[in-house]
C-alpha cells in the first residue's frame, strides 16, 4: 500500500511541477550570467564583464516574460496535458489493480482458513497473485518512464526556445533578459522593451508547422 502510494504521489508532484521546473531551467538559460568565468562566447574567448554603466548607454536591451511564455507557448501546454493524461491513466490502472489484488488476497486467506480450497488450488491462486504483484511492479515502472519523459520535454523545450531566440534576435539586441513576477533578477522593466508576444508568436508558429509536418494524413481509398 505504502509503496504504491509513494510512487503515485511522486509522479503527481512531477507532473504538477513540470511548468515550474521549466521556468527555472529557462530562466537560467536566458538570463545573462556573470558568475562563471569559464563561460566563453562564439569566438572562444572569455567575455569581459561590464563594470562601467556608461558602457551600457547604447546597448539594446529587451526582456521576455517567462510567466506569459509558460502560459502561451503551445508546446508546453500540449506536453503538459499529454503527461497529465498519461499520469491519470496510470494512476487509475494502478488503483484498480491494487484494490482487486488486496481483495483477492483477503478472499484467499479466508478460503484457506475455512478449508474451502485444496492445497493444489491454494498454490495455483498464490502463483496467480504473485504474477499480478509482478504486473503491479511493472505498472509502477511506467511512472519512472513518465518522469523520464518530463526530462526529455524539458530538454526539447529549452533547445527550441534557445534556437528560436538566437534566430529571432539576429543582432537586434545586446541583452535579452528573463522576467517573472515571482522570482526575477530584473527588478524593473520598461513595458516597451518587452518582446514576449513576438517570441511566443514565433515559437507557436514554428511549433504548429512542426506539428503539422509530423501529422500523418491518412490516404483516401
Amino acid at each position: 500500500m505504502n509503496r504504491i502510494s509513494i510512487a503515485l504521489n511522486a509522479v503527481l508532484l512531477i507532473a504538477v511541477a513540470v511548468l515550474f521546473y521549466l521556468y527555472f531551467s529557462l530562466n537560467s538559460k536566458l538570463s545573462p550570467s556573470t558568475e562563471a568565468p569559464e563561460d566563453v562566447n562564439s569566438t572562444g574567448k572569455i567575455p569581459k564583464l561590464v563594470t562601467d554603466p556608461s558602457k551600457l548607454a547604447n546597448s539594446k536591451i529587451a526582456y521576455i516574460n517567462i510567466d506569459s511564455l509558460d502560459m502561451k507557448y503551445e508546446y508546453i501546454n500540449d506536453k503538459s496535458k499529454e503527461i497529465k493524461n498519461k499520469q491519470a491513466a496510470i494512476e487509475g490502472q494502478l488503483s484498480s489493480m491494487y484494490a482487486k489484488f488486496q481483495q483477492d488476497v483477503a478472499d484467499l486467506q479466508q478460503a484457506a482458513q475455512a478449508g474451502l480450497r485444496s492445497e493444489a488450488e491454494l498454490k495455483k491462486e498464490e502463483a496467480s497473485l504473485q504474477q499480478r504483484q509482478y504486473d503491479i511492479a511493472n505498472k509502477e515502472k511506467q511512472l519512472q518512464t513518465l518522469s523520464e519523459e518530463v526530462g526529455t520535454t524539458q530538454a526539447a523545450m529549452l533547445q527550441n526556445v534557445s534556437k528560436f531566440i538566437e534566430k529571432f534576435n539576429n543582432g537586434k539586441y545586446d541583452f535579452i533578459l528573463a522576467y517573472t513576477s515571482n522570482i526575477s533578477s530584473v527588478l524593473y522593466a520598461k513595458p516597451d522593451l518587452e518582446i514576449t508576444t513576438e517570441v511566443v508568436n514565433g515559437l507557436n508558429e514554428e511549433y504548429r508547422a512542426t506539428k503539422a509536418a509530423n501529422t500523418i494524413t491518412p490516404k483516401k481509398k
